[in-house]
């Protein structure tokens, strides 16, 4: 907790040492991207709201802790569904949203991790004012998932981080505002890039044989690997170059964890993906009784919490 009072003496506006900036991006593929940028002093990261709510650039101290891919920022205009072609919008960021309907291989009419990650989201608000000696910067909106004579599914999300701390929460709530009962599949495709990873980085919270990672290899090939995790609250995340980056969150809500490793050149990234459950593409998922079912007008909820820190 900080000093407002003190803290105050030396400042004309907290803008000099943090706060939240609002802008659109103004160029290329990422033009009318709307983005919310939250500063808490040493952990800056950057709120796309035209792209579900996910977290796009992220660092700490000045060093990069997410993975930006060779697509940069993307605008939902440019969404290709079909087959693979999700990958062709597909900018990483701290967090990429894949669902509601489908995560994993195209399945159906769904293509590659489902759509929620490309629609805009709606009601969006910015708070950023001082609780009592807390600077609180909270940013919510929602995103709805619907189709006529289909489902009605509506994600609301909140994103909060404080003046001061080096730590930000996502709270989701899915709700089901049909009258039908829905299946989801949700997973949180979390991306961490270099510096934070290199051939020095070791993934931490997971089995030893699964925690490396080689360096830049031409050719190499991804890996997604299925780590079976048996504690209630999951801390998983990265160590590297004197930064800790973890990812805190509840198993009963997110049982099913994977690690997508990638280290080929320019494309060099570890995932790290909390999901609802690992089976690939929702027609398998609905097949083995592994969807969540959402009745009429009742809600799904999660929480995951970003933690940096120098070690």
């Amino acid at each position: 907790m900080m000093d407002k009072l003190k803290l105050m003496k030396y400042l004309g506006s907290v803008e000099q040492i943090g706060g939240i900036r609002n802008y659109t991006y103004n160029d290329g593929k990422a033009k009318g991207v709307h983005a919310i940028e939250v500063d808490t002093g040493s952990l800056r990261f950057t709120i796309l709201p035209d792209r579900c709510m996910d977290i796009a650039h992220a660092t700490y101290n000045g060093k990069a802790i997410s993975w930006i891919s060779k697509t940069g920022i993307v605008s939902p205009q440019f969404y290709e569904k079909d087959k693979l072609n999700w990958l062709r919008g597909f900018y990483g960021g701290l967090l990429t949203t894949c669902g509601l309907k489908n995560i994993g291989v195209p399945s159906g009419n769904e293509g590659l991790h489902g759509r929620i990650a490309n629609i805009p989201a709606q009601n969006v608000s910015i708070f950023a004012d001082w609780i009592d000696n807390d600077y609180v910067m909270r940013i919510s909106g929602e995103m709805s998932e619907s189709v006529v004579f289909g489902e009605h599914l509506v994600l609301k999300r909140t994103i909060t981080a404080y003046l001061g701390e080096s730590s930000l929460t996502v709270e989701d709530c899915i709700e089901n505002r049909g009258f039908e009962a829905e299946e989801i599949a949700l997973c949180y495709h979390c991306n961490f890039g270099y510096p934070l990873v290199s051939e020095t980085a070791r993934i931490v919270g997971v089995p030893d044989e699964h925690s490396k990672m080689s360096k830049p290899t031409h050719g190499i090939q991804e890996e997604c690997i299925n780590v079976p995790i048996d504690m209630d609250k999951v801390v998983v995340g990265i160590e590297n170059n004197g930064i800790g980056a973890y990812i805190t969150y509840d198993r009963n809500t997110l049982p099913d964890f994977l690690i997508w490793k990638m280290a080929g050149e320019s494309d060099y990234v570890i995932g790290l993906e909390p999901r609802t459950t690992s089976l690939n593409g929702m027609e398998n998922i609905i097949a083995q009784g592994k969807a969540v079912l959402i009745s009429p007008f009742k809600t799904y909820k999660t929480k995951l919490q970003f933690n940096i820190r120098t070690l």
